[in-house]
């Protein structure tokens, strides 16, 4: 129904809390701003849900309006608010890439108990920034307090093992120069035990196992199959991790896809939880590129004859 043939007076609250969400949609500011009045008047929060069980406050950033979403907030609307999909207002930030907006919802104190809520598909918004590729959605994140090691709920992956697996070299980088300014640890393991070398060497990331081997990267920590990073790149396949790691993924996963309009269709929630065949890798140059890298980070640390684990052979 059109704006103007909703009340935005009317003592009845019934007809007010369809009309916010019509205001918002259609950047009617000043309107939003008298059926606040109105819902203040009748002792009423801001925070209601439509039949799609989102709130104005998810609808404002939705629909890249950052003054709405600043008026709404000031209001009183929680940005800890839950839509259908366990979405916060966060989480929509960067799922819709909105930088504006995220900048103010984290400029209210209030949004500081909201970087680490995980979505319905175990995401924290840390995660979705890192799946979109978007560095300065994570920066912003990251300097308001967002835990760069934050596992994510379904398989245990840390945003920089996300980013490996989405094949983004550039914000793997962004990531370990972060982590190298705080002191984070680069091994932080998944729930199938694997690290972000793991991931680097199962996909045949040879400069990224360079990074990963340079900034600290254990090469001799193992999987819950018992392989190194070095067996995982000598592998011709890649096993994929027991029902019973609770859909962990290996790095013969094939990483996660977000489609920034589509992100919670069921196609999309099927791939996010999926565990998929185990997949070909790279070719033998890549691999035995990637045990040379290893075999000289070693030998730099005085290591004259490292075998990449026990039986390796790494010739």
């Amino acid at each position: 129904m059109p704006l103007h043939h909703q009340s935005v007076s009317c003592p009845s609250l019934s007809l007010t809390l369809p009309s916010l969400h019509i205001a918002v949609v259609q950047g009617a500011l000043a309107i939003v701003y008298k059926l606040i009045q109105l819902l203040v008047l009748g002792h009423k929060d801001v925070d209601i849900y439509n039949n799609l069980r989102q709130t104005p406050l998810h609808l404002a950033v939705i629909t890249k309006q950052a003054n709405m979403v600043e008026a709404l907030l000031k209001a009183g609307a929680d940005p800890a608010a839950l839509d259908r999909n366990g979405q916060t207002a966060l989480h929509l930030c960067c799922e819709y890439d909105q930088r504006d907006c995220l900048s103010v919802v984290l400029s209210m104190p209030s949004s500081a108990t909201c970087l680490e809520i995980r979505n319905f598909d175990g995401l924290s918004p840390l995660h979705l920034a890192v799946l979109q590729g978007r560095k300065d959605l994570a920066r912003m994140l990251l300097d308001a307090g967002a835990d760069i090691n934050a596992m994510d709920i379904k398989s245990g992956q840390s945003p920089l093992m996300h980013a490996v697996e989405s094949n983004n070299a550039d914000m793997v980088h962004f990531l370990i120069e972060v982590m190298n300014l705080c002191g984070c640890d680069v091994n932080s393991q998944s729930y199938s035990g694997n690290t972000a070398l793991h991931s680097a060497c199962g996909r045949g990331q040879v400069e990224t196992v360079r990074l990963l081997l340079k900034s600290g990267a254990d090469s001799s920590l193992k999987n819950y199959h018992n392989d190194t990073p070095v067996m995982v790149a000598k592998n011709k396949k890649v096993r994929s991790p027991s029902p019973s790691h609770s859909r962990g993924c290996s790095p013969s996963t094939t990483p996660h896809i977000v489609h920034q309009n589509a992100s919670h269709s069921p196609e999309t929630s099927i791939l996010r939880s999926q565990t998929y065949c185990p997949v070909r890798l790279a070719s033998m140059s890549t691999q035995s590129s990637i045990k040379e890298a290893i075999r000289r980070h070693h030998a730099a640390e005085g290591f004259t004859q490292w075998d990449g684990g026990a039986g390796m052979d790494c010739t």
